[in-house]
């Protein structure tokens, strides 16, 4: 997989000048929209990895579908028997490699869906003029304003049904998040009778706080057993040991395990190049790929 730097895809900034009239309003807009953002909690913590471009170096084997009730979805592994849900971080699927971890799932027997749950996640920049790529920029603060009640319906009238019309009822589906998709794990597990969820470094606590929710309360809803893969950046109550840890095995059994020198968003966004970050990725990816394999029954 070969990558480009955080925030390559917005495009040449220099190139403002060049925009006239209508992209100088776009960009009042842009502020205007970023300094309204700042004033609300942000999904990732401080240090967090920002957006990667990542090109996968073998084709992709699944394809954007469109699930009952119009929302797209990666989809691969088709016609196997158990499936996982994936829940994507705030840069949205078409970024980093969500895909590229998705097809890797797919091959231990899962059907793997990947929702657009934001409705129109930025695309990997391409040829793309300033004011397609200003509108990019604008779609990542979806994820602030998108509630869970927008996020039930979607799980409610077009997730449930597609895995419905697979074969995989919710007892053989388990839920994978990345950032902001781990609040969305927890919702969901809280909700519906799902086999199992895990979630890399999570933003539970943040996208709690967004929308006034209580965090230990939105845990012990959850009753199945969870994985979490903390980087440095989490909380300490996101840590091996800590609070969150506590209240899910209240209910549930928790497995937390630390990757202390990692930065948030390791996992989706890391840059491979780098030998650690390449070793810590596989390590995140074995832990994962084995308590899904081990908490998700085939029939």
């Amino acid at each position: 997989t070969t990558c480009t730097g955080p925030g390559e895809w917005l495009g040449s900034w220099p190139t403002l000048g060049l925009a006239g009239a209508g992209g100088m309003l776009a960009l009042g807009s842009l502020v205007r929209a970023r300094q309204r953002t700042q004033r609300r909690p942000k999904c990732c913590p401080p240090g967090a990895l920002g957006a990667t471009t990542c090109r996968a170096a073998v084709p992709l084997r699944g394809d954007v579908e469109t699930l009952p009730g119009g929302l797209d979805a990666y989809v691969v592994g088709k016609g196997n028997s158990r499936a996982l849900l994936v829940a994507g971080d705030i840069f949205g699927i078409h970024q980093g490699r969500h895909k590229e971890i998705c097809d890797i799932l797919a091959d231990e027997g899962f059907l793997v869906i990947l929702p657009d749950f934001f409705h129109g996640a930025p695309k990997a920049r391409s040829s793309f003029g300033f004011l397609q790529n200003l509108q990019q920029a604008l779609s990542l603060w979806t994820p602030l304003n998108t509630p869970w009640s927008r996020v039930e319906n979607d799980l409610a009238q077009a997730v449930l049904p597609y895995l419905e019309q697979q074969g995989c009822p919710l007892e053989r589906c388990a839920l994978l998040g990345f950032c902001w998709g781990a609040w969305l794990v927890c919702h969901a597990c809280g909700a519906w009778p799902f086999c199992c969820g895990a979630m890399a470094h999570p933003s539970v606590h943040t996208m709690a706080m967004r929308w006034g929710e209580d965090q230990e309360e939105l845990l012990r809803k959850v009753k199945v057993p969870q994985l979490v893969l903390a980087s440095k950046d989490e909380p300490e109550d996101w840590k091996p040991g800590g609070r969150a840890e506590e209240v899910f095995n209240q209910n549930s059994a928790g497995v937390f395990k630390d990757f202390g020198s990692m930065s948030h968003g390791f996992v989706t966004r890391g840059d491979l190049k780098d030998s650690n970050v390449q070793l810590e990725v596989s390590r995140a990816l074995e832990y994962i790929r084995g308590f899904l394999c081990k908490h998700t029954p085939r029939n």
